[in-house]
C-alpha cells in the first residue's frame, strides 16, 4: 500500500481534503474519520519471548501477514528497542529471563510516551490473567494458539477508537463485606476497574500490582494492620505515591451514642490517617451520597 496525500495549500483550514491511497497499483480516496484510522493502524509489532523457536514461527507468521516485527528475547532488551523504534502494539510473554513481562507492562505503564501502547499478554494461568487484569491489560492470548487466533486479537485492537481513556482503577479495603460490595457495584457502573479486599495485609500486594487510582480504606480496620499503618506502609513506595487514599467509616449512629467514647476513637484513628498521608477522610459510607464524596479523586486522570 503507497500513502499519497494531496493536500491544497488554499484547503488548509478545511476539515475534509482529498488523499489518494494506491492499493495494487489502484488509485482510492478516503477522508475524515478513515484518515485518522488509517494513520493508526497497527504496523509495527514489538514481540517479546525468551523461547527462540516460537518466536522465529510467530515473527514470520505475522510478517507474512504483512506486518513489521522486532522480535527480542525479555523486557529489557523490549525497552531498548522502544527508545529508538515506534512500535503499534507489544506482545508479550510473561516468564522471561532479566525482565518478565509483568515488570515490562510496569515499565511501559510509567512512561507516558508508551504508557498508550497496547499490550497483548500471552499466558494460560489463571494467577497471571488475575494479575494483569488488575492492573489494567483487556488482551490475552492462551499459549500454542493459532496464528489466526493472534491476528484476529490484532485485527481487535486496530477497530478500537485510538484516543479511548485507560481505566481508572480503584482498590477497596473494608471489613463489611456488604459495604464493599455496594462501593464496588457502584464505581463498576461508572466504568471503573475495581479490586477488593477484606484483609489490611493484602492491600500493598495488590496496590503494587495494580497501581490504582484511587485507595478506599475503612479507618475503622482491626484485623493485623490500623489505617495509619497500612497508609504510611503505601506511601512508602514510589509507585503509589501519586494514588488517592480516602478513608471512611461504616457505623451503626446508634451504637456511638451507646459506646462511650467511640467518637474519640473514630476522631483518632482518622486523624492518624491523614498525619500517616491520607489525602481526606469522607466521613460515614452513604449509599445514596458516596460518588458525589469521590467527585474530587475519582473518574478522571
Amino acid at each position: 500500500m503507497t500513502l499519497v496525500l494531496n493536500i491544497y495549500p488554499w484547503c488548509a483550514a478545511c476539515i475534509l481534503f482529498p488523499v489518494f491511497v494506491e492499493f495494487d497499483g489502484k488509485l482510492s480516496t478516503i477522508t475524515g474519520n478513515n484518515l485518522t484510522r488509517l494513520v493508526n493502524m497497527i504496523r509495527n509489532i514489538l514481540l517479546a519471548e525468551d523461547d527462540r523457536g516460537t518466536a522465529l514461527l510467530t515473527k514470520t507468521q505475522l510478517e507474512r501477514y504483512g506486518y513489521q516485527v522486532h522480535s527480542v528475547g525479555n523486557g529489557a532488551e523490549a525497552l531498548e528497542i522502544l527508545q529508538d523504534e515506534r512500535v503499534d502494539l507489544i506482545v508479550t510473554d510473561v516468564v522471561m529471563p532479566e525482565m518478565d513481562g509483568v515488570d515490562l507492562y510496569m515499565a511501559l505503564k510509567q512512561d507516558k510516551y508508551l504508557a498508550n501502547i497496547p499490550v497483548i499478554i500471552v499466558t494460560d494461568k489463571a494467577t497471571f490473567l488475575e494479575a494483569f487484569s488488575a492492573l489494567g491489560v483487556n488482551h490475552f492470548l492462551p499459549k500454542a494458539s493459532d496464528i489466526k487466533d493472534l491476528i484476529e486479537k490484532i485485527k481487535t485492537i486496530d477497530s478500537q477508537e485510538p484516543d479511548q481513556k485507560p481505566l481508572f482503577k480503584v482498590l477497596i479495603c473494608g471489613e463489611n463485606d456488604t459495604v464493599v460490595k455496594q462501593m464496588k457495584v457502584a464505581l463498576q457502573r461508572k466504568g471503573c476497574l475495581v479490586v477488593v479486599t477484606e484483609n489490611s495485609p493484602d492491600v500493598i500486594p495488590k496496590a503494587i500490582e495494580m497501581t490504582p487510582h484511587l485507595i478506599i480504606l475503612d479507618a475503622m480496620m482491626k484485623k493485623h494492620m490500623t489505617i495509619q499503618e497500612l497508609v504510611r506502609a503505601l506511601r512508602a513506595f514510589e509507585t503509589l505515591r501519586r494514588s488517592s487514599i480516602l478513608s471512611y467509616v461504616d457505623f451503626d449512629p446508634d451504637t456511638v451514642r451507646i459506646q462511650s467514647g467511640m467518637m474519640d476513637v473514630i476522631e483518632g484513628q482518622v486523624k492518624a490517617s491523614l498525619e500517616a498521608g491520607a489525602d481526606k477522610y469522607i466521613g460515614r459510607y452513604n449509599r445514596l451520597t458516596f460518588l458525589d464524596q469521590l467527585k474530587d479523586f475519582a473518574f478522571s486522570e
